[in-house]
């Protein structure tokens, strides 16, 4: 299901003539995704609690997350206005109500991104949230059996982080004259495209940002992403999710990539030395 999803989104051009369209598409498609998975839930018994906190906490709010940002997309470039200015303008206030509602929901997003577990059972079990007087996560789901309302704001969080990243992408692609960043880029290096992992790129992001080696360190990570991530054809704007992932790793180094990039360097450049002394 979750890699049917991601296949259909790789295929859409939010930066193309037919984003509209595209965007109804998708809302359709993960409208009937969503029905599937509540159908799959109402004849399965999850195994245990540890299962049912990750259905809440990951799996559903992946698909639900990619519904709420198409929706969001759809109404911004459905009301947006005409002209560079105004447009820019127009974007960079959606921004800012992003902002406001991570500002809002500052705790949870810090307990979420930083992987604690501590709430977990609270959060992310059903029929535990009878006190619930957070507003965004009351009612939001008329079937508790499908829904522990933080799953709800989860998925929200993941909306409005790829949300802002799109947006980012929008507006300087407007700073750029209106053109297409990523296409520009292409018309005079040729055509690249990342065949790795999206989490192997995700670690570079994270070193880049961490090495403060792009504009002093000042660039977003979310805003980096999307930047990288539209220059090599991969969408990368969900990096929080992968950088969680990341710090969930408990078989391999939580930088592995990284640390199998420094490997084959330091190696090659040994292979090199080697040459070199046999020169002489």
């Amino acid at each position: 299901m979750i890699r049917e999803m991601d296949s259909r989104i790789a295929a859409i051009d939010l930066n193309g003539s037919h984003i509209i369209r595209d965007c109804k598409a998708m809302l359709v498609f993960l409208r009937k995704q969503l029905i599937e998975l509540k159908a799959l839930t109402e004849s399965t018994l999850f195994r245990d609690e540890a299962e049912e906190i990750s259905f809440f906490k990951h799996h559903k709010p992946t698909l639900l997350g990619q519904l709420i940002y198409f929706h969001e997309i759809l109404r911004i470039e459905s009301q947006r206005p005409i002209g560079d200015d105004e447009l820019d303008t127009y974007y960079e206030k959606r921004q800012e109500e992003q902002k406001l509602f991570f500002d809002r929901h500052v705790a949870f997003f810090q307990y979420y991104r930083s992987g604690a577990t501590y709430m977990d059972k609270y959060y992310f079990l059903r029929g535990k949230q009878e006190n619930i007087v957070n507003m965004d996560v009351c009612h939001l789901d008329d079937d508790s059996a499908f829904s522990t309302g933080y799953d709800h704001l989860v998925a929200r969080i993941m909306a409005m982080e790829m949300l802002y990243a799109f947006l980012s992408v929008k507006r300087t692609n407007l700073r750029n004259g209106g053109e297409n960043m990523s296409t520009e880029l292409l018309k005079v290096k040729g055509f690249y495209k990342w065949t790795g992992t999206a989490i192997e790129l995700v670690e570079i992001v994270y070193g880049l940002s961490e090495m403060d080696s792009i504009n002093n360190g000042e660039t977003p990570i979310h805003e980096l992403a999307a930047f990288i991530g539209t220059l090599l054809n991969i969408d990368i704007r969900d990096c929080y999710s992968a950088y969680t992932d990341m710090k969930r790793r408990k078989n391999v180094s939580r930088t592995y990539f990284l640390d199998k990039m420094q490997e084959r360097l330091n190696k090659r450049m040994e292979q090199d030395d080697d040459k070199e002394q046999k020169r002489k």
